[in-house]
């Protein structure tokens, strides 16, 4: 037997994409809609689950980010 999945809103700048989605997904999602100039960067594709009691509700947002120096 498998763990339910959550399937959730899904946040991308200051929109909501219409269809909700799974993390996995939504990752596959970021990771395919990425702007070529951030791929080149190096940036990645981050996704994280929002909290009701800091975020007021409960959604799935995709970020872009790139590692920093410093230790690894």
């Amino acid at each position: 037997m498998t763990a339910p999945v959550d399937v959730l809103a899904v946040k991308m700048g200051g929109s909501t994409l219409p269809t909700p989605m799974t993390t996995k997904q939504a990752q596959r999602y970021g990771d395919r809609n990425m702007p070529s100039d951030l791929r080149r960067a190096g940036f990645k594709t981050v996704v994280f689950r929002s909290d009701a009691e800091i975020h007021g509700g409960v959604w799935l947002r995709i970020n872009y980010g790139a590692r920093c120096g410093g230790a690894a």
